[in-house]
């Protein structure tokens, strides 16, 4: 992330994927605040573009990450039209799960929201946990900054 996106937002600490998005009308409220479920479908959209841009894919016969538990926390109200940044990075990993955080930023208005998922690896033919990949691990580690749990 450029240092110049980084002061806009204040957004602090390494991030393995970002992304720039207005808020818009069907993610708000009747008083023009963000829903809570938006901000989940929002961090949601990065959790597929983040296991898709470290290899991943997703078909019936593959395997793919599913949330085993999510977390949530409110900081700041967003409201419609706002200029905010998400982002998504790889706090931990296991053999077969791993941990993301989430962060939505608003122009130069701090923390709007945060959250942490732990996401296992299921291969969708069998319905039982997957390893994940060497590859992936390493991009976890060097990109995102994760660390390898026991």
């Amino acid at each position: 992330m450029e240092a110049a996106l980084r002061d806009r937002y204040g957004v602090e600490g390494q991030w393995g994927l970002w992304k720039e998005h207005t808020v818009r009308w069907a993610e708000c409220d009747i008083y023009a605040h963000i829903n809570h479920a938006a901000y989940l479908t929002l961090f949601e959209d990065l959790r597929i573009e983040w296991w898709l841009g470290a290899g991943g894919t997703f078909s019936p016969d593959a395997p793919g990450p599913v949330v085993g538990s999510l977390e949530v926390k409110y900081h700041l109200p967003g409201h419609f039209r706002d200029q905010v940044l998400l982002a998504v990075r790889t706090a931990s990993f296991r053999r077969t799960s791993f941990v993301h955080q989430y962060g939505m930023w608003r122009a130069d208005g701090g923390l709007l929201c945060s959250a942490r998922a732990l996401c296992v690896v299921i291969d969708n033919a069998t319905g039982r946990k997957a390893e994940i990949p060497d590859p992936m691990r390493r991009l976890m580690a060097e990109r995102d900054g994760a660390v390898a749990e026991v």
